[in-house]
């Protein structure tokens, strides 16, 4: 997005806002989601979050805006034995859908929390209309690690991914563009703070560098490019 900067700001200032003002609750961990937590059995936590990602000018100069319209995602945790969690997500972007599920193991040791995570996705989209034939289906496989560090008032998780292309077929009008299996898509380096907001209701903000060749929310400007761009993200979570 052009103003993305600008949307920076914004959001900056309405959290700073909304935390310089809220009462702390007595245990964030609670509270967060994006912490690499480890939960108590049958334990469940949600959150809602909206994706603002700044692509490459040269790659959207000319596409329409849903291209680069902003992802929303609902994710899901659920406690299990042995310090495992059960994860689950769904991403949109009108466009381009994402069903993503995984397990954690993560190890505490006072304030401080690791965790590994290893998900497999499934992602497709469409898209016809705006001059534009094009279709994708594809399988891919994240590996994370997550290091959260509590605080009185807020959690901070530092967190980096690795994206694995395990198959992918993407079409533009009847011909195949890209057909490739078994590939490294790219990795990304995020940081988030988790704190109250109001009341028991907390609010994640973050913010994600993406080194990629294939930035799957965006997959339909992306046909035969074979290099990788940096993509910065911000991330805006309530967590429900």
């Amino acid at each position: 997005m052009k103003n993305l900067k600008h949307i920076y700001i914004i959001f900056l200032f309405f959290y700073s806002t909304i935390a310089l003002t809220s009462f702390a609750q007595s245990d964030v961990i609670k509270g967060s989601f994006v912490h690499p937590s480890i939960m108590e059995l049958n334990e469940y936590k949600h959150e809602f979050s909206l994706v603002l990602a700044k692509l490459p000018e040269d790659a959207i100069e000319s596409t329409s805006a849903w291209i680069y319209a902003p992802l929303f995602t609902y994710s899901a945790k659920y406690g299990l034995p042995y310090a495992f969690n059960l994860k689950g997500g769904f991403s949109s972007n009108i466009i381009t859908y994402q069903l993503r599920t995984g397990l954690q193991w993560g190890y505490n040791f006072n304030r401080i929390t690791f965790s590994i995570n290893s998900d497999a996705a499934y992602w497709f989209g469409r898209l016809n209309r705006f001059g534009f034939n094009s279709e994708v289906s594809a399988w891919s496989g994240y590996s994370n690690l997550s290091l959260g560090i509590e605080f009185d008032k807020f959690t901070l998780t530092i967190q980096t991914e690795s994206e694995y292309i395990i198959s992918i077929k993407q079409k533009a009008d009847d011909v195949v563009t890209n057909n490739k299996n078994s590939y490294l898509a790219g990795s990304s380096f995020a940081i988030f703070i988790e704190q109250p907001a109001w009341g028991d209701n907390y609010m994640t903000l973050g913010i994600r560098f993406n080194y990629t060749n294939l930035y799957w929310p965006a997959w339909a400007v992306f046909p035969s490019w074979d290099r990788y761009m940096y993509i910065p993200e911000v991330i805006i979570g309530f967590v429900l």
